[in-house]
């Protein structure tokens, strides 16, 4: 799939569908492809070398694009031919990481790219909005979303979409954080996938 069209695809999911499912253990699997009607894509979180190609292949078969965690894979390392490996072996929609080398390495390689940010302190936020125009990830994710005032501003200035997650677990939070300029939401709480964010 083309990175355009892979970025396309993924955010008008994003856009209908407000949630994404980060899946932690193999067994919740099953019970996001049972909600998808309700999901934007699963934030896969687990597996190794050896299992996650089978599970991002059974996931979208189902539909529902996966964001391969990169740094969750047991064995997997992003240096070069790890990325090409993820690109023509694994073929997630995307991927999320934290860290700025791999997101410059795998852009250029033509992966769609979610930049996970942990806003721990003022300064982190600062940075932040002083350098957003040199994101080069195709989505930003917030962490954790208990921050809407930080979500508000950062969406307003980011030129990516942003989404967030984390100690999110009830659909309250949820409609606030969408309110305060989140394209969706991430969780790993099975009890919200159930939920159509669209109907709160």
């Amino acid at each position: 799939m083309k990175h355009t069209h892979a970025r396309t695809v993924l955010q008008e999911r994003l856009q209908t569908h407000k949630m994404v499912a980060a899946v932690k253990e193999p067994k919740y699997i099953e019970k996001a492809i049972k909600y998808k009607d309700n999901l934007s894509a699963v934030l896969l979180m687990t597996g190794t070398i050896l299992t996650v190609k089978k599970y991002v292949d059974f996931i979208q078969s189902h539909g529902l694009p996966v964001i391969l965690h990169v740094e969750k894979i047991g064995g997997l390392e992003m240096d070069r031919d790890g990325i090409e490996f993820v690109k023509r072996n694994v073929q997630p929609h995307a991927i999320v990481t934290t860290r700025t080398s791999i997101i410059k390495k795998a852009k250029s390689s033509g992966l769609v790219v979610v930049q996970r940010i942990f806003l721990i302190d003022t300064e982190v936020y600062t940075n932040l909005v002083k350098d957003i125009q040199y994101i080069q990830a195709d989505v930003i994710e917030i962490m954790p979303c208990r921050v809407p005032d930080f979500l508000n501003k950062i969406s307003k200035v980011s030129p990516v979409p942003t989404i967030t997650g984390g100690l999110l677990n009830s659909p309250e939070h949820a409609k606030q954080a969408l309110e305060n300029g989140a394209l969706a939401i991430t969780t790993s709480n099975p009890d919200m996938w159930k939920i159509n964010l669209n109907e709160l």
